[in-house]
């Protein structure tokens, strides 16, 4: 869990550990989520950040894009650096569950995700995002620049948007295979996952100390908190 790209299965994880029954693993695996998931709340974006929204689920016909029924509304954000070269880098990526892509939805994420818990200012000062008037309602509530790139293709988006759709792309493809699909209840536990693996994609070496260390230092979750009222709104 702490350096496979595609993460590790339920029954990989049985074998591994010799443990036969499925519930233990289960429950274990949530437990280093959430890990997962409170250290990465100290990880703020700062400077310029490329942002944008996918569905994640099984496809069904009817309704298309934003506001699709049956679907998963997920939104992705990841920092944008420069290197010695003038390149653009990735730096460390965000991934929320919401329930629309509002302006406020958009904002109040932004806010989560780049203010520090002793300041009031975003350490975000521009966003890249396709236009959709929520980003730049948005942006303009916080203050921050807004650059928008014009997808004339649906196939564009992985050279305008690239970071963004590298990631989503990774995700569906770790939910479609090892996990074979994931609940809407328990889908941002996964995403976390994934966006922990991809903060620390250059610390290979640390990795497995380092996720040892983030579940020695957060309170547990329980089964009967994964599987009721409290699993659903922790997943929110």
């Amino acid at each position: 869990m702490a350096i496979s790209k595609t993460g590790v299965s339920i029954a990989e994880m049985q074998r591994e550990l010799e443990i036969k029954d499925y519930k233990t693993i289960w429950v274990m695996a949530h437990k280093i989520r959430k890990a997962m998931a409170d250290r990465d709340t100290h990880y703020k974006l700062a400077g310029l950040v490329e942002i944008d929204e996918s569905l994640f689920g099984h496809s069904f016909s009817g309704k298309r894009g934003r506001g699709a029924e049956r679907k998963e509304l997920v939104i992705v954000a990841v920092s944008i650096w420069m290197d010695s070269s003038g390149k653009e880098k990735p730096g460390f990526a965000h991934a929320f569950l919401a329930k629309n892509a509002t302006a406020e939805t958009i904002k109040n994420l932004l806010m989560r995700m780049s203010i520090p818990d002793d300041e009031i200012d975003p350490l975000i000062d521009r966003i890249r995002t396709d236009g959709w008037q929520a980003y730049r309602t948005a942006s303009k509530a916080m203050g921050i620049t807004h650059s928008r790139v014009v997808l004339n293709d649906p196939k564009d988006a992985l050279k305008l948007l690239p970071w963004t759709h590298r990631l989503i792309g990774n995700a569906k493809a770790v939910m479609a295979g090892p996990h074979r699909g994931v609940s809407g209840k328990h889908l941002q536990r996964y995403l976390s996952e994934i966006c922990y693996r991809f903060n620390r994609r250059f610390w290979g070496s640390q990795a497995f100390h380092r996720l040892l260390n983030a579940c020695a230092s957060t309170d547990t979750v329980t089964r009967d908190e994964l599987m009721g009222k409290i699993g659903a709104e922790l997943s929110q």
